[in-house]
């Protein structure tokens, strides 16, 4: 609680100088607008950040807006939290106008380290005496495709393994290495702006999903599946019910998805119609179980379509006497 205290109280401090820090850019926040919504987190990324955030990496670097815009408590901002970083619009105390700029959220959740006077320089490096340490080798081309400091910041480390990872602090971001990933794409920004709006004890309503004013807007793009039964383990005369939720990426219940079922039994499949899911998001048939062996395990497939949008999920149950 100290740790989280304190970090408020440094965050209130600095919060009126962040546009002068190194490696921030600031724009004009005049683009009028209905903001832009995102049916991936279900929210909408408001119109005065919509041309920074189109021209300072996008998707790619910033991620999907997880929240609404909202005045931070701690400091009077109008904020809005993506996955990646966090953006604030606040006085330009030259201008005196509103600008738009992103939260050093790589100095406030890494650690600066001392100055490596002796940093590295070659032909994989590139070392940034400003703050005193270099990037290396993916995470420089990294850097380089996403302008330079001018948008990440300059370096607060060197390379260092972090929750088993390899990464590296910059002013505004946190960059890891991912070597599963294709080449190309294994460097990546890191959820810092997630990890920050927990840190802060905001409260978990803002990351809600929110519906649009038009419902237009809204797009499926995943299906959710929950399958249960009502008797994991069924006489070998026996009847059961079986249930398929059906939820979208923002865990919206979807009415009107087809289902189908199939039912592995031994002597014979099965294939079952279920009607279309509810205002729920539920759809259920009652199977009835003839003459199976003891000991069958009988599995579910289920199949659902919702417009273009197929997912599939695996249930069963067990013949037991």
């Amino acid at each position: 609680m100290k740790s989280l205290l304190r970090h408020r109280i440094v965050y209130v401090s600095v919060a009126l100088a962040l546009s002068g820090l190194l490696g921030f850019s600031a724009g004009a926040a005049g683009f009028e607008g209905p903001g832009r919504y995102f049916s991936e987190t279900g929210h909408t990324l408001d119109a005065r950040f919509v041309p920074y955030f189109d021209t300072h990496g996008g998707l790619p670097l910033l991620g999907y807006p997880i929240t609404d815009p909202f005045l931070d408590p701690f400091t009077g901002l109008l904020v809005q939290y993506l996955q990646n970083a966090r953006l604030e619009l606040a006085a330009d105390p030259i201008s005196g106008g509103l600008v738009v700029r992103l939260s050093p959220l790589g100095e406030w959740m890494g650690e600066w380290e001392a100055r490596s006077e002796l940093g590295e320089e070659g032909p994989g490096c590139s070392y940034f005496p400003e703050s005193g340490h270099s990037v290396c080798h993916a995470f420089r081309t990294f850097m380089d495709a996403q302008g330079g400091p001018q948008l990440l910041g300059y370096p607060l480390s060197e390379m260092q393994v972090e929750g088993g990872r390899l990464v590296q602090y910059f002013q505004g971001f946190r960059l890891e290495w991912v070597p599963e990933n294709p080449p190309g794409y294994q460097v990546r920004a890191a959820p810092l702006g997630m990890l920050h709006f927990n840190y802060m004890g905001y409260s978990r309503d803002l990351l809600r999903p929110i519906q649009p004013s038009f419902m237009f807007s809204y797009e499926v793009l995943q299906l959710q599946l929950r399958s249960s039964v009502s008797k994991p383990v069924v006489a070998s005369t026996d009847e059961l019910n079986v249930y398929i939720h059906v939820l979208d990426q923002n865990f919206r219940p979807i009415e009107g998805a087809a289902v189908t079922l199939s039912i592995q039994f031994s002597d014979e499949p099965r294939i079952l119609l279920l009607t279309p899911t509810d205002e729920h998001g539920i759809s259920q048939a009652m199977i009835r179980v003839e003459s199976q062996d003891p000991g069958d395990l009988v599995e579910l497939d289920f199949i659902v379509t919702y417009g273009t949008i197929l997912g599939s999920t695996r249930d069963s149950f067990r013949v037991w006497w």
